[in-house]
């Protein structure tokens, strides 16, 4: 090999290198480039999910539900960050836009910034956010100097359609109606944050025996001279065993709606108990069990404490009530002192029928409302 040619290699190594080490380079910024905006678009996407839900869970078939959705929207925008948390929603009318909200009466919308007139069926909420990615590199072969990302969720107020209701139903202690038919007071009398009884004590006739809510309105609550001394509160099961199953599982009694007659049924089942507190055991949350009239606690759980009940309107005929509405509980851990024969209590946490309490953030929305409602996250 002669001189000449080992420098025409060297030469050429030299080449190659250079254009690797460019080609390197711009595999590495397109690399950071890319990551970025993705990082971008997942920040953006989860923001909207979360504000979605969140607004939803203000919609309750009236204008102050969408105003209060709207400011949910707001105040998500505020207190959240993009852009590794370091840029609000909202802070740039470029680069960082408000986001926007959108209502609609279905799912796929035609959807509305502004609904006007009446609101009854608006249940749905769309968030859709678009911020823009400061690139570095891509630039250079020619792309603009932004990258713009969207994130956009629907959520809704959906009727559930197996709720898997547990089989007790708490007597109301308003069961009033207005001329129309809708209740005089949507949460039935009952207080949130107070507790009542999901299960009648045996001597319903001793105040002192019942559940803290139904003992400061017992006059409303006591239904002696119509509840036989077997009789504790479920409904619609007879076998223990079913009744068990049922509880653990949040499935096998019907599916009521506001209007249905329910046919109660007795027995003082001892082992029922200990359904309850096997399944309050189950839930992710065990906090917040000490009620606080006029607040609902706060919950985080799997949905394994919180359940919903029909409510009945306290007039017995021929061993049947008739379903007024739908309630939300939230269990407590033990069930098992005093057994079969004793008040079992739960923390109301707000009425699931149309035109009841939000308070526990989860309101039930649609002009057709005759069971429990969710709010769920649709795309």
């Amino acid at each position: 090999m002669t001189w000449r040619n080992t420098g025409k290699q060297r030469g050429s190594i030299m080449i190659t290198t250079a254009v690797s080490l460019f080609v390197l380079m711009g595999m590495l910024g397109l690399s950071i480039d890319l990551g970025r905006v993705y990082i971008a678009k997942n920040e953006a996407q989860a923001f909207a999910d979360i504000t979605a839900v969140a607004a939803a869970r203000n919609l309750n078939g009236k204008q102050s539900g969408i105003t209060a959705a709207g400011a949910e929207v707001t105040d998500s925008a505020t207190n959240n960050k993009w852009n590794f948390n370091t840029t609000t929603f909202g802070s740039n009318a470029t680069t960082s836009p408000a986001p926007t909200v959108e209502y609609a009466t279905t799912a796929t919308g035609p959807w509305v910034a502004a609904p006007g007139g009446s609101v009854t069926n608006y249940a749905f909420v769309r968030v859709t956010v678009t911020p823009s990615v400061n690139l570095a590199f891509l630039p250079a072969v020619g792309t603009a100097l932004t990258q713009q990302v969207t994130g956009r969720a629907v959520a809704g107020v959906i009727p559930q359609p197996n709720p898997g209701y547990l089989p007790f139903t708490p007597f109301a202690h308003n069961a009033a109606k207005n001329a129309d038919g809708t209740l005089v007071d949507p949460n039935f009398g009952f207080t949130i944050g107070e507790e009542y009884g999901i299960h009648w004590p045996g001597n319903i006739n001793n105040s002192g025996k019942a559940c803290h809510g139904d003992q400061i309105n017992w006059p409303n609550y006591n239904v002696s001279d119509q509840v036989g001394g077997s009789d504790r509160g479920y409904f619609q099961l007879q076998s223990a065993s079913d009744i068990r199953d049922a509880i653990l599982s949040g499935s096998g009694t019907s599916d009521p709606a506001v209007g249905d007659y329910i046919t109660l049924t007795n027995g003082a089942k001892q082992a029922m108990s200990d359904a309850l507190s096997t399944r309050n055991a189950a839930d992710t949350d065990q906090t917040n069990y000490q009620p606080t009239p006029g607040t609902a606690p706060a919950y985080t759980g799997n949905g394994m404490r919180y359940v919903i009940l029909p409510v009945n309107d306290k007039i017995i005929v021929n061993g049947q009530v008739q379903v007024i509405g739908f309630a939300a509980f939230l269990l407590y851990p033990n069930y098992s002192t005093g057994g079969g024969n004793q008040a079992w209590c739960a923390i109301y946490m707000g009425s699931k029928t149309q035109g009841g309490s939000t308070g526990d953030g989860s309101p039930c929305s649609n002009g057709t409302c005759t069971g429990s409602f969710i709010v769920r996250l649709l795309q």
